[in-house]
């Protein structure tokens, strides 16, 4: 083999992305690395001016300026390049002038390493600490805070009893509304404790309809006072899968809840099942292989970008009344199980979530039988359809 070609082959098949360019800005490098880098293929690049390809990173162009016309070298610069979809790629940037036997500049070469990785690894770490001394706060003023809310309760039932007593019912109102807010605050507070304090999940091979049936009915009221049917949407054929009932009880009541709510007068909030054959997901620990899925969606009011980076965020939330705990506690539990989390939504068009669950395909030597589909849901109102 000549040795330019191996020389070519040692650029082209390195880690980091290099573009190299001549006397005139024009492009003559563009390596594998930069394709995945900046998403533009080769043939795009080559040849053309280094300015017209990266029109949206006036920094990069601005260094390479510098470094043909000054001879000036950076070295580890950080910034993001901008993909042609739009997505931003954090990279490290280093340059380096090209020099004749003169002497002479006749040309640049950028040596471009992707830290994506290396900044999710960083920002998981400052997240994971950042929620850890956030749960250990909330903790304690919890329990402070519950304590004081026991005794304000008791006071407005032993109130509401003797204006009972004294016949001045208008005034009861009032106590009333004192037990209903302070029910509704320790509701909160209990959520911060189990998500300052989670409980130890107790996984069994469970079906997976009979938990959603139970939360279609705990959540029937709620959405038969705003006009929205919840359709059903099983798979007979799906097998058991591994999880703690109540933990994912509270799981999908949750989803359900958030569906509804979304939606301002009458929606459609459509679960449904199916099984996933050959699911593949980059994630640490995770082997691959057969997954059931759950899908809770609906025609509500959507979410927003803006929203959707920070839906995850402990005590984030946009309602009124909301917590803001709500799908934080949701994340870890279906982490918890060994199951991911997707979300599909844009602003106006309503929200599909989806949680992956692994199936339970042999326990101790003998085979699960599948889930059956549970009830057909005419006591509730409830439309039911199933795949075959």
């Amino acid at each position: 083999m000549e040795q330019p070609n191996i020389c070519e082959n040692i650029v082209e098949y390195l880690g980091e992305g290099v573009i190299g360019i001549d006397a005139g800005n024009l492009i003559t490098v563009y390596n594998q690395a930069t394709e995945r880098i900046s998403g533009l293929s080769r043939a795009l690049t080559i040849g053309r001016p280094v300015s017209e390809i990266f029109s949206r990173d006036t920094w990069l162009t601005d260094m390479l300026e510098k470094t043909l016309k000054e001879g000036k070298v950076f070295i580890e610069h950080e910034n993001v390049i901008y993909q042609r979809m739009g997505a931003a790629v954090p990279v490290s940037v280093s340059t380096s002038a090209i020099l004749d036997s003169s002497g002479n500049i006749i040309g640049a070469t950028v040596l471009l390493k992707d830290l994506s990785g290396i900044k999710s690894i960083k920002e998981e770490s400052v997240r994971k600490d950042r929620l850890a001394f956030l749960g250990t706060f909330a903790a304690g003023i919890a329990h402070e805070v519950k304590n004081p809310l026991g005794g304000i309760r008791g006071a407005a039932q032993l109130l509401s009893r003797r204006f009972a007593s004294r016949k001045t019912p208008e005034l009861a109102e009032y106590t009333d509304i004192i037990v209903r807010e302070v029910d509704r605050l320790n509701k909160i507070l209990e959520e911060v404790l189990d998500f300052a304090n989670p409980r130890r999940i107790n996984p069994m091979p469970i079906n997976i309809h009979e938990v959603l049936d139970t939360v279609i009915l705990l959540g029937q009221h709620m959405a038969q006072e705003k006009g929205v049917s919840i359709v059903k949407v099983y798979d007979p054929s799906l097998p058991m899968v591994m999880g703690d009932k109540e933990q994912l009880t509270q799981v999908f009541l949750n989803l359900v809840k958030n569906s509804v709510e979304a939606i301002d007068k009458k929606g459609e909030v459509m679960v449904n099942t199916r099984m996933l054959t050959d699911f593949h997901l980059v994630e640490e620990r995770y082997k691959g292989g057969k997954m059931a899925s759950v899908e809770v969606k609906d025609n509500g009011c959507g979410i927003s970008k803006d929203v959707m980076e920070k839906i995850f965020t402990p005590f984030f939330t946009t309602k009124a009344k909301g917590s803001g705990l709500g799908l934080s506690l949701s994340f870890r539990i279906i982490k918890e199980h060994g199951g991911f989390f997707r979300i599909d939504s844009s602003d106006g068009k309503g929200t599909s979530v989806s949680v992956f669950l692994p199936i339970a395909e042999k326990q101790f030597g003998v085979e699960i039988p599948a889930s059956s589909p549970q009830g057909q849901g005419q006591e509730f109102g409830v439309k039911s359809n199933y795949e075959k």
